[in-house]
């Protein structure tokens, strides 16, 4: 029976389950919960949550600027990452409990589960330093090497740009050259 469960399938299903609390975490802390708008406006003006919807459509545009639309922006945002992060963990996970995968195809998906669960942990504190520097809403995107940051703001000075790239190297290994900040208004 001990041969069943040898120290590296114990490792991974620590891991796994490791990246699924990281994966919940980040989603409650981060995203705001969309059921609690109106439900005659979410479900008879946009239909189901992630349906298509075309851009020219006469009935989804405004005359008026619309204040709220930066902050749809950093909802619609977390829930596309979010979506996105689960289906690629989702993907490793099938190819984890796969009995036809190799060793090698194992190790590489513990390998990026690793890797997405240390991004999801690393943005998570990158998005709450940067809120507590002032900024109203940001969203932090790591890939690899390279970190892209969305924040809200009107006018992004010199000196804000500096002490963001300095949270994310401080956070990650990532160098401030591979940093890309990007203001909406």
């Amino acid at each position: 029976m001990s041969g069943i469960f040898g120290k590296k399938q114990i490792m991974l299903a620590i891991l796994v389950v490791a990246l699924g609390v990281a994966v919940y975490l980040n989603y409650y802390f981060s995203a705001q919960n969309p059921l609690t708008q109106d439900a005659n406006t979410s479900t008879s003006k946009s239909g189901n949550l992630g349906d298509a919807k075309f851009v020219g459509n006469p009935s989804t545009v405004t005359t008026k600027p619309n204040k709220n639309n930066t902050s749809d922006y950093f909802v619609q945002a977390r829930l596309n990452r979010e979506s996105a992060r689960q289906e690629a963990v989702d993907i490793i996970r099938d190819l984890m409990n796969d009995a036809k995968a190799t060793q090698k195809t194992q190790e590489q998906a513990l390998e990026k589960a690793a890797a997405i669960a240390a991004a999801v942990e690393q943005e998570s504190k990158i998005e709450s330093l940067v809120k507590a520097k002032g900024f109203s809403d940001c969203i932090a995107y790591i890939e690899g090497d390279k970190c892209d940051i969305v924040v809200k703001s009107s006018d992004l000075k010199e000196a804000q740009a500096l002490q963001i790239t300095e949270i994310v190297t401080a956070q990650s290994n990532i160098v401030a050259q591979n940093v890309k900040i990007v203001p909406v208004k």
